[in-house]
């Protein structure tokens, strides 16, 4: 009997058929703003897999290990159990999104996007950060309990920062890592700090053996993938990390569209990606991209 071990906005994890496996389910939905917005899409989950599919397999025939064994059904990918480190590792080629509010003087007065000579690396906590005057005392939470308790009509309550920036002990030489609203800029003292998740030679390790081989990889794969309008460039993408059974660290969970953003032609007026449901274009096009993008991931394995 099948049991669902975990649920979050997009998916779920059910046990898998042998030990130590998981199914990992994607639903037909897409979130955005932290799921303060919210769409049942036909099909969505189907390409979600096979985009995940895809790429992870991409990924392993590359020589990067993943917790990915095989897709077991049109919305299912059998997985290793792993214990997932509650953080997300964000690598980015193009100054953008979020890190343009953290970093303002990274925009350029033309509007076009700074491209790094050098991948920046990022680090996201995934659980809540609540604040008063959500709360009495300042407290971290799994994200599914603070949407529970602070999200209504698809509005945060005041003092909730989800997804917080981490300033690690890497950069400020302090015990405690610091977080930050990942909407603005990171000066002065930090909102909280906490307990690194992961020690500095871990997370060094993870960062320089896992997480920027997985972009170079999938940099090469996107760059490959030719499109009417050119060449798609990989603007950014962030991976999350799980503990197999055997202790080591893996790439786990899923990389799909809802993980990147990808521009045709390195031209953001032609994304791809799921910014196109965060920015408000019509479920039938949001639709049409995600089939767009899942017979260009067909190309990864060629």
């Amino acid at each position: 009997m099948e049991e669902i071990l975990a649920e979050g906005k997009t998916k779920a994890v059910l046990t898998g058929p042998r030990p130590d496996t998981v199914f990992l389910e994607a639903r037909h939905r897409l979130t955005g703003g932290d799921a303060a917005r919210v769409a049942e899409l036909e099909e969505i989950g189907v390409h979600k897999t096979r985009q995940a599919a895809a790429s992870l397999g991409y990924l392993a025939a590359a020589g990067i290990e993943t917790a990915f064994l095989e897709q077991a059904s049109p919305t299912r990918l059998l997985c290793l159990a792993c214990e997932m480190i509650p953080l997300e590792f964000v690598v980015r080629r193009f100054a953008w999104g979020s890190y343009l509010k953290r970093n303002p003087e990274a925009k350029k007065p033309d509007g076009t996007p700074l491209r790094f000579d050098d991948p920046v690396c990022e680090l996201f906590h995934k659980h809540s950060l609540v604040l008063p005057p959500a709360s009495a005392a300042a407290e971290m939470m799994r994200e599914d309990e603070a949407r529970g308790l602070y999200l209504r009509d698809g509005t945060w309550a005041e003092g909730v920062f989800t997804d917080p920036y981490i300033a690690t002990s890497l950069e400020t030489s302090q015990e405690l890592w610091g977080l930050y609203d990942q909407r603005s800029p990171v000066s002065g003292a930090p909102l909280f700090e906490t307990k690194p998740v992961l020690s500095d030679a871990v997370l060094q390790s993870v960062f320089g053996e896992i997480i920027l081989p997985a972009f170079a990889a999938l940099e090469r794969a996107w760059a490959a993938v030719e499109t009417l309008h050119g060449a798609v460039a990989l603007v950014d993408i962030k991976f999350e990390v799980g503990r197999a059974p055997d202790g080591k660290l893996l790439l786990a969970d899923v990389v799909d569209n809802d993980s990147w953003r990808i521009w045709p032609g390195a031209d953001p007026t032609r994304q791809l990606d799921k910014q196109c449901f965060r920015d408000g274009e019509p479920l039938a096009q949001v639709q049409e991209n995600y089939a767009i993008v899942t017979e260009l991931t067909n190309q990864f394995a060629a």
